[in-house]
């Protein structure tokens, strides 16, 4: 590829060049073509799943001045080594966001080795390759230079490891393993490779080995100190909703520069621990910090990959020659796996890991911006050239190699992981929690609670729940490290078509018959798409939220019982087995006896309002009224028989009123017009079937021809909307809803809800 561009690059120099006079500034020029092309090449890199640095690096060998000349790192000048540094903090800043302590104490030796040990192992062993192979290309100080080049591979990078795992998806233990390298490496061997530069520059051993102390210092104690400031202001909502995302970019350049400003080449680490810290304390807005910093982070490592790689000059790599590719090789297939076999000595990783790890450690951005910076400044030495080609081959390499291969290694070591067979809720209620905090302890699954609500969030957390704040139609959110494992969806909001959409979305990700939905409706058998999406479940009971307030109220339980007993009355929501777990069993079998041993939730209501509220002496069919009007003064003038106190005008006008304000149909042909009675003791509920139909202003515009007519007493708002619930609950069933409004005979409406309600 290398040779096809230099060949065609005087033709195409001249196209460009006819193309490009205007009057641009050659800065501007620069930085312009670089970010479009870095997002263009990540977003296609997605698009037809190859690694986004394989394409950056070809399109910024491309658009540079070895072909194209578009973009020009050179006329940065003083200001590309800054404006690199601060990318890279940004870009470590998310990183420490992302990182998961759990998997941190699940391989805390292994990590802590690799941190250190296998730091020490990768430096001085790909030194020793490189002293051997290329010491005659350094003068007089070859010792000293290579250890300065070996210094720059030490890293590998959350830009290329995160995106690695997402695909492959091994085992949790090496996933959090290689993560954390990843991500806390990069400061460590940036320090390292500062150490080295300071020393080789003719800083003195004692110098840069007191510089270094004082970054690492200097970094730990500022971002500690950002990290619980960030975290206590967010906690106590101090940074609006709309400029969380400001707030964060804003953290993370003042502790960066801040951090600089102190001790020099100290903000990398500073950064990371400071995300770290907000991603160990995970305040609410945390999961919208981190999907706008993964976002700029995309737009950052896509703009620095274009004007490194376009720095590159094809005859360094000419000169790299066979030794260079051997050196190459040395790194990745010598000095890794002794590094891991070190590392991983004494602990009970099996070998088929342990391989796994050797073969895995791609270098990204890091090591590209460190050995650029120091190029810059080793100019008058004529070997610097050396430090770029050798940074950029390995990561090339690497990158390439194993960005295509891991997967098959992952598959034929058998290291991939199971079909995931964990839930993501949507919705973080109170009904939601009790349906995870179930599934959960029965399967020993994985169960993650999502909702844009933070406050429902954070209670869910108080109580021991995994749950986040997101939005569950973006794709990102598939993303997500905490929903990795998520192989089942139950969308639980309040809003049908919200339900929809999600099922909709995650039926990709998780397969048709692994989504699940609340709605008052079956999905409609004759038709098919996308408003299809998900299995419908409990049609039976109200708004999730509603629900809710039931429980919260104790009008309902939710029981959990191995049998159910002929006692035992209430509704199966859950049935869980060793082989599956049935959503709203009954509706599925229609025989309980038939779902054999396991656990079964079940609903009770320890009260029942409605069937309270009802007399057969107010259920009629009323065929000639044709209005409102009219039906209220029947029906209340068939209640102030039971009532007489009742002012029957005092409570049509009300009636009226509330209509014209707030129409109470709820379509399908049903309506529950509602009020106080200021005299009444008690609630009555009065029952209207009108055949001939009214018109309510119904959101579906069907006439009703069902009506409930509430009346409760003034101190019992909790009853009167326990009442409506139930109601709700009950006309929700399209079969049970029909026999209401079709059945002939008014004195069996009764029985008919009796029988419904079981």
């Amino acid at each position: 590829m290398i040779e096809i561009l230099a060949t065609a690059a005087p033709a195409i120099e001249q196209v460009a060049e006819a193309g490009m006079k205007h009057h641009t500034s050659p800065v501007l020029q620069t930085l312009g073509v670089a970010i479009v092309a870095g997002v263009a090449l990540v977003l296609l890199s997605r698009r037809i799943g190859v690694s986004a640095i394989v394409l950056l690096l070809l399109g910024g060998v491309t658009l540079g001045p070895q072909v194209l000349n578009w973009v020009q790192p050179g006329t940065l000048g003083a200001s590309l080594g800054p404006l690199i540094n601060l990318a890279v903090g940004l870009i470590l800043f998310e990183g420490g966001l992302t990182l998961n302590l759990h998997g941190y104490k699940s391989a805390s030796t292994v990590i802590k080795r690799l941190l250190s040990i296998g730091v020490v192992t990768t430096w001085f062993g790909t030194g020793a390759l490189i002293w051997f192979l290329f010491s005659d290309l350094f003068g007089g100080r070859p010792l000293a230079m290579s250890m300065l080049a070996a210094s720059l591979v030490i890293v590998t990078g959350p830009t290329v490891i995160a995106p690695l795992l997402r695909r492959i998806r091994i085992r949790e233990n090496l996933h959090d393993i290689l993560h954390w390298e990843g991500v806390l490496i990069d400061p460590i061997g940036v320090f390292i490779a500062v150490l080295m530069f300071e020393y080789f520059t003719g800083g003195g051993a004692g110098e840069a080995v007191g510089g270094f102390v004082a970054r690492v210092v200097a970094g730990l104690v500022v971002g500690t100190i950002m990290g619980f400031a960030s975290d206590f202001m967010l906690r106590r909502r101090w940074i609006p909703d709309d400029s969380l995302n400001i707030f964060a970019i804003s953290v993370a350049v003042l502790t960066f520069v801040f951090d600089d400003w102190l001790v020099p080449e100290s903000g990398l680490l500073g950064v990371t621990v400071a995300g770290l810290i907000l991603g160990w304390r995970r305040p609410g807005p945390l999961q919208e910090i981190k999907e706008f910093k993964a976002e700029i982070t995309d737009l950052l490592v896509g703009t620095l990959f274009i004007l490194l790689a376009a720095q590159l000059d094809f005859k360094d790599f000419a000169k790299f020659g066979w030794s260079g590719l051997l050196l190459v090789l040395g790194v990745v297939f010598l000095v890794r796996p002794i590094s891991i076999m070190l590392c991983t000595l004494g602990t009970p990783m099996g070998i088929r890991e342990r391989i796994f790890l050797s073969y895995v450690a791609p270098r990204g951005i890091v090591a590209a911006s460190m050995a650029s910076l120091f190029a810059l400044s080793l100019r008058q030495y004529d070997s610097s050239w050396f430090l770029v080609t050798f940074t950029f081959s390995v990561i090339g390499f690497t990158v390439i190699l194993q960005g295509s291969t891991a997967g098959l290694l992952a598959r034929l070591l058998g290291l991939r992981l199971p079909e995931p067979d964990g839930w993501m809720i949507v919705g973080a209620h109170p009904f939601a929690r009790r349906i995870a905090a179930f599934i959960r302890d029965q399967r020993k699954v994985q169960v993650v609670l999502v909702d844009a609500n933070r406050r429902a969030v954070e209670e869910s957390r108080s109580q021991g729940f995994d749950a986040i704040v997101a939005d569950a139609r973006d794709p990102e959110t598939f993303k997500l490290d905490e929903l990795r494992r998520v192989g089942n969806v139950l969308a639980l909001t309040d809003n049908e078509e919200l339900n929809q959409l999600i099922c909709q979305l995650w039926t990709s990700q998780v397969g048709r018959e692994n989504v699940h939905r609340w709605a008052t409706s079956p999905p409609d058998p004759g038709t098919s798409g996308r408003r299809e999406a998900g299995n419908v479940v409990w049609r039976n009971l109200p708004k999730p939220s509603l629900v809710s307030s039931e429980l919260a109220r104790h009008e309902v339980t939710l029981l959990v019982t191995e049998t159910r007993s002929a006692e035992q009355q209430g509704a199966p929501i859950i049935h869980i087995s060793k082989e599956q777990v049935k959503l709203d069993p009954m509706r599925a079998d229609g025989d309980q006896a038939t779902l054999g041993p396991g656990s079964i939730m079940l609903l009770q209501r320890s009260t029942d309002f409605l069937k309270r509220s009802l007399r057969p002496d107010l259920i009629v069919r009323l065929e000639e009224v044709t209005s409102q009007e009219d039906l209220f003064r029947e029906l209340v003038e068939r209640i102030v028989t039971v009532e007489p106190r009742l002012d029957r005008a005092q409570v049509v006008h009300e009636l009226i009123e509330r209509e014209r304000s707030f129409p109470t149909a709820l379509g399908h042909g049903i309506a529950v017009p509602h009020a106080y009675g200021r005299l009444l003791d008690r609630r009555l509920c009065a029952i209207a079937q009108v055949p001939q139909g009214i018109d309510f202003q119904a959101p579906d515009n069907q006439p009703v021809r069902l009506v409930f007519l509430l009346l409760s007493p003034l101190g019992d708002p909790e009853g009167h909307l326990a009442t409506m619930g139930e109601i709700a609950r009950l006309v929700s069933d399209q079969s049970v809803r029909q026999q209401l409004i079709e059945e002939a005979d008014p004195g069996k409406l009764l029985p008919l809800i009796s029988t419904a309600r079981g």
